[in-house]
């Protein structure tokens, strides 16, 4: 299996995140890997996104990016350009957008054939919500925030952007999740391989916070122990 590594949030202008990134690059078992950087849940605009490719391109990788509203794609197409990449990053942006956009294209099985196949899945916000059984975001009506159903690699419940007063709702929405939760403030991330869990921070500090639904979504700062989440 693959590896998966995503980012809760922060500023890639200044290189809050970039000690993240280098952790991404490390990871991968390939020189000079190819990046595929997917911005499904920012409706393709990859406007602004130029730090990415800067951050990928600085550390040695190629980085290209796939397009999932382009209709003259097949699934074919988008299967072959998953499944050769070495690592995917997943821009943020609107997650059920992002959901219904790869469920349309046959995107998600392309990802879990990439994860199946040992490649590393990384994002950003959204990008990192999509990989687990269910993500909170405030793409619903007038912003407000709602739970939409991912591709379900990991077994939890994720809230991005943890440190804002907004997003801390989700520590009382979590209650009826059917699953324990994960909350990330920005410049923190949480990473899977090989059945177990880690998380680290970037150059600005960061937490990452557990909500075990078997003791009643009880907090708890996992930041430096993130065993508990281990499967």
């Amino acid at each position: 299996m693959g590896t998966i590594i995503g980012i809760g949030g922060g500023r890639y202008s200044d290189n809050e995140v970039l000690p993240i990134f280098e952790r991404i690059v490390s990871l991968c078992p390939v020189k000079e890997p190819k990046v595929l950087f997917v911005p499904t849940a920012g409706y393709d605009d990859i406007n602004g996104d130029e730090h990415i490719f800067r951050l990928f391109i600085g550390l040695g990788c190629s980085v290209s990016a796939l397009l999932l509203t382009d209709e003259s794609l097949t699934y074919d197409d988008i299967e072959r350009r998953i499944t050769a990449a070495d690592i995917i990053y997943v821009g943020g942006g609107n997650l059920e957008f992002l959901m219904n956009t790869w469920k349309k294209t046959g995107a998600d099985k392309a990802m879990r054939l990439a994860y199946e196949g040992g490649k590393i899945l990384s994002g950003y916000s959204s990008g990192m919500m999509c990989w687990f059984a269910e993500g909170y975001d405030d793409c619903g009506e007038n912003g407000s925030f709602m739970f939409v159903d991912c591709i379900g690699l990991l077994p939890y419940c994720y809230c991005p952007h943890f440190i804002s007063e907004r997003w801390q709702s989700f520590g009382t929405a979590v209650i009826g999740c059917r699953v324990s939760g994960i909350g990330a403030e920005d410049g923190a991330a949480l990473i899977f391989k090989d059945g177990h869990f880690s998380a680290m921070c970037g150059n600005d500090g960061g937490s990452v916070f557990y909500f075990d639904k078997d003791n009643g979504f009880e907090k708890s700062d996992i930041t430096e122990d993130a065993s508990a989440l281990d499967i």
